[in-house]
């Protein structure tokens, strides 16, 4: 959408209250909205929620917004501020973990057999769902989890910010927590630990 159509169409929602121009702006912008947001949330149901966040953001504020310079830039940004402060609500949540270096959680001094027998389960679970993450993910988080790499040495190999590396490392950290919760209720009387700490040694 060129500039001046942009103006047009935000002139009519702002000035004549125009649903229709409303939805036409809604149509152009959801999809491109979505894909943005879901860098971000891996979720599509929470993805749909920070657009939806920001629509009505843009509803609340709309006779402010023929004085945006850069409206699309402005739009994208918005989305990216709403998706990264859900990611940060659900930091907060008590389910949530630290992200920690990947350490020795595989313990060695264990005898039993049994025991090492849910060692090397454990060892292949998670080889399993680190190779179920999206391949940028999954490549963000072995560089950094596996390589020691900084978040500068990675954002300067795949040129993009080491924010984004951030965010991919903190996404793949989620999908493996959510991969390695079953095997946790599985195998729990055997691990004697809390879910929590358990997850929180291996991620």
């Amino acid at each position: 959408m060129n500039s001046i159509r942009l103006r047009h169409l935000l002139s009519q929602i702002v000035i004549d209250n125009d649903r229709r121009a409303f939805s036409v702006f809604f149509d152009y912008y959801n999809t491109r909205l979505m894909n943005l947001a879901m860098l971000y949330i891996t979720q599509y149901d929470q993805a749909e929620e920070v657009v939806s966040e920001v629509f009505l953001k843009l509803l609340s504020m709309k006779e402010k917004l023929l004085k945006i310079e850069r409206f699309e830039g402005y739009l994208f940004m918005m989305v990216k501020n709403h998706a990264l402060n859900h990611l940060k609500s659900m930091k907060k949540s008590k389910d949530d973990i630290l992200i920690d270096d990947i350490k020795d959680h595989l313990t060695t001094d264990l005898i039993d057999p049994d025991k090492k027998l849910i060692n090397d389960d454990l060892r292949v679970e998670l080889n399993q769902a680190i190779q179920k993450l999206p391949p940028k993910r999954r490549l963000v988080f072995k560089m950094v989890k596996d390589e020691g790499m900084s978040y500068r040495e990675v954002a300067n190999i795949l040129d993009i910010s080491e924010r984004t590396i951030e965010v991919h490392l903190k996404l793949a950290i989620q999908d493996l927590r959510i991969e390695l919760k079953s095997y946790y209720d599985e195998h729990k009387n055997d691990l004697k630990i809390g879910k929590q700490r358990f997850l929180s040694m291996l991620l």
